[in-house]
């Protein structure tokens, strides 16, 4: 398995996006903008995939965007070109990743795995699958991210067991843990949080510094992406050195690798949380996991492995480059599945899981759980549901995604209005709906009622339009 180095003579680029009047710049090239004009160079795309206005004023991060949000509930960025949806720019970054590849290899790119946080949800990942299909790009399966470097591990490095991934990356965290044996790769549990990862270091570094700095400019979003940059070099340096010396206009500052452990302490103690969390779910006891592999950028700094070593007592591995494992697992993924054959001279063959439950709402805005989290997919259940008054014609289904017992803390799929059904007497109507999800954790649901001959197949893709609701009669 070979990486290739498409993105300027390297294996990896940052997906940062500047925007002037009439172009987009991506990568490497756009980097240079960051401090120029921080208001036209989008970075961490990916933090804000599926998220809305108002979750993302509860983060209170400070983004120096001009952002706003359209009729679908899109995140829109007013920038020199105009008013940018998040999904325009992941379909930038995905041609753009199309183009540089087919010039170096000099062939046409039809079809990818793609590689995701294992903790988006049905909405990200829809997202994500629209984004790249409509950049010509054929996705032969959505990946989770740390189950793609288990799969680089089982198959590259021949280790089995049962294996925790530990994903620390820029802007999301992710736990799995999977039972891997002979190129069987079984997803036993998925845990973690879209909105944490080294933009969070970066963010209280630069706002540490900030206040060491004597005679302070006055703080706005040029400034603070200026501070971001700096935090982010003297974060990489402090994974190698203990004291680190900085000057930042006119100020000679020091930071010293304990004051920085002590800045992202809570954000390594809530890691290690939902690491616990993730092994309670999967009924097993830490002392029988075989191997940890670290995955991701953030996972070079000292004070998170230590901690994982003080809790799990194995040396982390990082037999593989924690940048490039995900990658590594994806080729091996798209490999198996294009040729649909044998991988390293191993069979192969990947059992995942839904990672946040998918339900339904009860009278009151009670959640009920119609496929719970950590299911094997794909898989499918049927529920029948019924009228409730004499000669009722109609109801809606509504179908959310989370784990909460009440329907407002979870995120809404779709609303979808069931009418023309026969009148009849309470409860003598039977709507059998069939809840089905694929392997690649889409949902779908059918409907069905014998006494009008109803019958309907429903795809849940929603991207934005969470309160869109789909009119069904006979």
């Amino acid at each position: 398995m070979k990486i290739i180095n498409a993105f300027n003579k390297r294996k990896l680029f940052p997906t940062i996006i500047h925007f002037e009047n009439k172009k987009s710049i991506i990568g490497w090239k756009a980097y240079k903008f960051l401090n120029k004009d921080a208001k036209n160079t989008i970075t961490s795309i990916k933090r804000f995939i599926g998220v809305s206005y108002t979750e993302l004023k509860k983060n209170k991060l400070n983004i120096p965007y001009n952002i706003s949000e359209n009729s679908k509930k899109e995140l829109v960025f007013k920038t020199k070109t105009g008013k940018i949806t998040v999904s325009f720019i992941i379909k930038k970054i995905f041609k753009y990743i199309k183009k540089k590849i087919e010039k170096k290899l000099k062939k046409n790119i039809y079809a990818a795995v793609i590689t995701i946080p294992a903790y988006f949800n049905n909405i990200q990942k829809n997202i994500v699958r629209v984004s790249a299909e409509s950049s010509q790009i054929k996705v032969l399966r959505l990946l989770n991210e740390p189950t793609a470097a288990a799969i680089a591990y089982g198959l590259e490095k021949k280790r089995k067991g049962l294996i925790c991934v530990y994903d620390l990356g820029g802007g999301t965290f992710d736990i799995s843990i999977l039972k891997v044996s002979k190129g069987i790769f079984e997803v036993l549990v998925t845990k973690g949080d879209t909105s944490l990862g080294g933009d969070d270091f970066d963010y209280l570094l630069a706002n540490f510094l900030y206040f060491k700095l004597k005679n302070k400019p006055k703080l706005n979003h040029n400034l603070f992406k200026k501070l971001l940059i700096i935090a982010e070099q003297v974060k990489i340096q402090l994974s190698k050195k203990s004291l680190i010396t900085v000057k930042i206009f006119n100020n000679i500052i020091n930071c010293s690798v304990v004051e920085f452990n002590r800045l992202i302490y809570p954000y390594v103690q809530k890691t290690l949380k939902i690491l616990k969390s993730a092994v309670q779910d999967a009924n097993i006891k830490i002392s029988k996991i075989n191997d940890i592999i670290l995955v991701g950028g953030s996972t070079y700094i000292p004070l998170i492995r230590q901690k994982i070593y003080s809790l799990i007592k194995i040396k982390p591995l990082i037999l593989i480059n924690p940048t490039e494992a995900v990658a590594r697992g994806a080729g091996l993924h798209a490999n198996f599945l294009y040729y649909k054959k044998q991988v390293m001279d191993q069979p192969m063959l990947l059992l995942d899981i839904i990672p946040i439950s998918i339900g339904i709402e009860l009278l009151g805005g009670i959640m009920e759980k119609m496929i719970k989290k950590n299911t094997k997919i794909p898989t499918e259940v049927i529920k029948v549901f019924t009228t409730f008054k004499d000669y009722q014609t109609g109801f809606c289904i509504n179908i959310f995604q989370g784990e909460d017992k009440y329907v407002k803390n979870c995120i809404l799929l779709k609303k979808f209005k069931i009418q023309g059904l026969p009148a009849r007497m309470a409860g003598q109507i039977k709507i059998i709906t069939t809840f089905n999800i694929d392997v690649d954790g889409q949902l779908s649901v059918t409907i069905q009622e014998k006494i009008s001959k109803t019958n309907f197949f429903i795809k849940i893709n929603t991207m934005y339009q969470y309160n869109n609701s789909i009119n069904i009669s006979s």
